[in-house]
């Protein structure tokens, strides 16, 4: 069996180069299907660079991100709970501040996206009942039609 690298956590420095390059690439911002894509791009911008030194893929890259999201909103909460306190901000605290704005941001125009198809979805199916309705009309017109045919028809 080969020897496997040890085990190690991610430091500061490593941590706030994937936040520095996740800020300016943007790839929780990938559009359905490219997100995978993008992860993987943002790891290999990552092994290209001097400043970090773990060896990782998108996967790894995308999940780390997401764990300090997560800790940072966790914090955000209890922080806001705590009474006049004024905390210290560290520079991983303002990245993830923009950071976590950017992401809501996303999510919004995301949102915003969905339910302007559900309004289109909504002015086609109205479109559909009126046409529907129109046929139906001219349906019954020409079968009172053909019955009206058939009377004046001696058999």
């Amino acid at each position: 069996m080969a020897q496997s690298e040890k085990r190690r956590n991610w430091s500061w420095d490593e941590d706030k180069v994937l936040l520095i390059q996740a800020a300016t690439d943007k790839p929780f911002a990938a559009e359905k299907g490219q997100l995978t894509k993008a992860w993987q791009a943002l790891a290999d911008t990552l092994l290209a660079c001097d400043h970090f030194t773990r060896v990782v893929d998108g996967r790894k890259v995308q999940n780390r991100f997401s764990a300090l999201v997560e800790e940072h909103r966790r914090f955000d909460k209890a922080s806001a709970k705590l009474s006049g306190d004024d905390e210290v901000e560290t520079e991983k605290h303002i990245l993830l501040d923009d950071i976590v704005a950017l992401l809501d941001d996303v999510k919004e125009i995301a949102s915003q996206k969905t339910s302007n198809s559900g309004v289109e979805k909504e002015q086609a199916e109205q479109g559909a009942l009126i046409v529907r309705e129109m046929a139906m009309r001219t349906m019954k017109r020409r079968k009172d039609n053909d019955s009206d045919e058939q009377k004046k028809k001696p058999a």
